[in-house]
């Protein structure tokens, strides 16, 4: 989802509450127990604190639990709510049993049997405060096999691993306890959203402050105890940003390419207004009547020179905007003017000031610019500027995107197969007499592929049978090889100074093998996979693990030496045999293992075949994984046909004897 619509919602929510509501509002409040979203004073003198989600699936956990907690807990707030454009889930955990943290519960009771046994506190001053702190719809729910949370706690405190937890105070122990208890003095607020399968309707009625929806109090919230108020800091960012937007309107935190070094094409922007069209792509076909507006936001504990100098710089590099001003606190606006007419680079920006009551002053006009860009490219695919991945429902297509350098590494090599194609030749003269390339690992060293950093740059999914002790289906034992599909990570070593290649065949720790080369060992592997068409295989050394179906146990405490994956057992030189096939759409066959059931046997296509032989070409002569093959995301996985569309975790790497088509 696009960073945008969070700060979107909790700007739009800030508004309502000012014009609606007659109340003053404070954005990312330091309660002293958290900084929550937005705090609003209402006329009657209460402070409301709200937490916003952006519009998605919310998990109502341990984490939100404990947020929540530490909110109320700060004795600065006369009620919480929750505020979100999707309400579903916490209304439905109100409508529920909305289950306790059995986690938080089981822990703080430890730390309270921490303290007994160190004799700060005796068991009865714990039952005691328990049963003063919490009622008995709490207390006497049913929880893990006990009869009531009570039994549960009083087990707890006596438990055995209570030595290995810190004592706690008593007070303490109770907030940790009463952390586990869903916030039923939570209010809902919902602020509606118009985003439908990533096309954002009614974009007028988002991105215009007076034409916004009308967010709707849900559930009215509980009165919580305060002692003290919190602090409104009418200089600093949030202040100046929503001084901006309530003006403006547009996309705060929107998307703007990212010049800087880094795989992330994008990055936030205070605000991206639109003065008169949403799309910017009008902007950069009619610069006369359309313009796109950049404000970055600094308050007086944010506006460090160079840092403002180097944000700035940086956006005026991506050519996407018409204008650009910074906007300070008016105390600092004779300063922030001073030092943009006294940078050279700076000479475009112009300056707002924001005084503390709200009203926007232009303290030097911005010089309009034509922009050249009205989108990005992020992983071959098209973004509009300041909307990210959300579509506009009449927007028009992409005119002139910018490019990162990393983008453009990746756009470099599109076609695997053209690519491969390119680098195949007859490497027949390295074959002995029968046809078969052959190499063979230096012995004298013993380091562990655990001994290195690694990162994950292919994945494919191959035919074939694979040693894996826990399957199951029909005809198939635990000593039976699998017939299916087996999963190939390719890893690329990332801390050596010459090339080096893990292959890891099956799914995870307990299936298959892995073999790894480095140095002259790739070489061989990269000669037998680029010659394959002119020589009968290759065998190639490395050192690995399979497992042997033969000699596995089956007994869990014998297990862990055979785990093949990770610093356990021991690396010991294996051969991968390819074996060329070219024919019926299968290029080669891999096996892992010298025995009949153990490790692998696997048929790699030929559209895999070609998207190996450039994947270990790149990575073995530049180390970029950017420039990896195919119009793929960070870690492809390619199936059979050499598409993407083949996901990890699903239950076709699962399966015994499937349909393979």
């Amino acid at each position: 989802m696009a960073t945008f619509e969070e700060a979107l919602v909790k700007e739009r929510l800030w508004s309502w509450l000012e014009d609606a509501h007659g109340m003053t509002v404070e954005g990312e409040v330091n309660l002293g127990t958290g900084r929550i979203d937005l705090v609003a004073q209402t006329p009657e003198g209460e402070f409301w604190g709200i937490e916003v989600k952006r519009g998605e699936a919310i998990s109502f956990g341990s984490r939100f639990y404990d947020q929540a907690h530490r909110y109320m807990e700060s004795g600065k707030l006369d009620r919480l709510y929750f505020a979100s454009p999707q309400v579903e889930s916490i209304q439905k955990a109100f409508r529920g049993t909305h289950p306790p943290d059995v986690g938080v519960i089981s822990q703080s009771s430890q730390k309270l049997g921490a303290g007994i046994e160190a004799g700060r506190y005796t068991t009865a001053d714990v039952l005691s405060a328990i049963d003063e702190r919490f009622d008995d719809s709490f207390l006497e729910r049913q929880i893990s096999g006990s009869p009531s949370i009570r039994q549960y706690i009083e087990k707890k405190l006596d438990s055995p691993g209570r030595s290995s937890k810190d004592p706690v105070p008593l007070d303490v122990g109770l907030r940790e306890l009463a952390r586990s208890r869903f916030p039923e003095e939570l209010g809902v607020i919902h602020v509606p959203q118009n985003i439908v399968e990533g096309v954002l309707y009614d974009v007028q009625r988002h991105l215009d402050p007076s034409q916004a929806y009308e967010p709707r109090v849900l559930r009215e919230a509980s009165q919580i105890e305060r002692t003290d108020k919190p602090t409104f800091a009418r200089r600093e960012e949030p202040w100046i940003r929503h001084c901006c937007w309530r003006e403006y309107g547009g996309l705060p935190e929107g998307h703007i390419p990212n010049v800087m070094e880094s795989d992330q094409p994008w990055r936030p922007i205070d605000l991206i207004a639109f003065p008169e069209s949403y799309d910017p792509t009008d902007a950069v076909q009619n610069p006369e009547l359309n313009e796109v507006v950049g404000i970055e936001a600094k308050g007086e504990s944010s506006f460090q020179r160079n840092r403002v100098r180097e944000q700035l710089s940086e956006f005026l590099q991506t050519e996407t905007l018409s204008r650009l001003y910074l906007a300070v606190p008016e105390t600092l606006a004779e300063q922030a003017v001073s030092f943009v007419e006294g940078t050279e680079s700076l000479g475009a920006v112009g300056i707002f000031a924001i005084s503390e009551a709200g009203e926007l002053r232009l303290a030097r006009r911005a010089t309009q610019m034509m922009p050249v860009h009205d989108g990005y490219i992020e992983e071959y695919s098209e973004q509009k500027v300041g909307y990210g991945n959300l579509k506009l429902p009449d927007g028009k297509s992409v005119q002139n995107p910018y490019i990162t350098d990393e983008e453009a590494q990746r756009l470099k090599n599109p076609d695997a197969a053209s690519y491969a194609r390119d680098i195949l030749e007859d490497r027949s003269n390295l074959a002995d007499d029968d046809g078969w390339i052959r190499s063979t690992v230096d012995k004298t060293d013993q380091r562990a592929e655990s001994d290195f950093s690694q990162s994950k740059a292919r994945a494919y999914l191959l035919r074939g049978l694979s040693a894996d002790p826990y399957t199951e289906g029909e005809g198939i034992g635990p000593r039976d090889m699998k017939d299916g599909y087996v999963r190939l990570t390719v890893n690329q070593f990332t801390d050596l100074n010459e090339p080096a290649l893990k292959m890891h065949f099956g799914r995870g720790s307990w299936e298959g093998g892995y073999i790894w080369f480095q140095g002259k060992e790739v070489d061989a592997l990269r000669s037998v996979l680029v010659s394959l068409r002119s020589i009968r295989g290759g065998e190639v050394e490395g050192r690995g693990k399979v497992l042997d179906l033969a000699k596995y146990p089956f007994d869990h405490a014998e297990n862990e030496p055979h785990r093949v994956s990770g610093s356990s057992g021991k690396e010991t030189v294996q051969t991968l045999r390819i074996d060329s096939v070219m024919k019926e759409n299968v290029a080669a066959k891999l096996r892992l293992g010298d025995r009949e059931k153990a490790g692998v046997d696997v048929k790699l296509s030929e559209p895999q075949w070609l998207d190996l032989v450039g994947t270990v070409d790149i990575l073995s002569e530049t180390g970029n994984e950017r420039e990896l093959l195919g119009e793929y995301s960070s870690y492809p996985r390619i199936g059979p046909d050499g598409e993407d569309t083949w996901s990890l975790g699903t239950d076709v790497e699962e399966q015994v004897r499937p349909d393979l088509g």
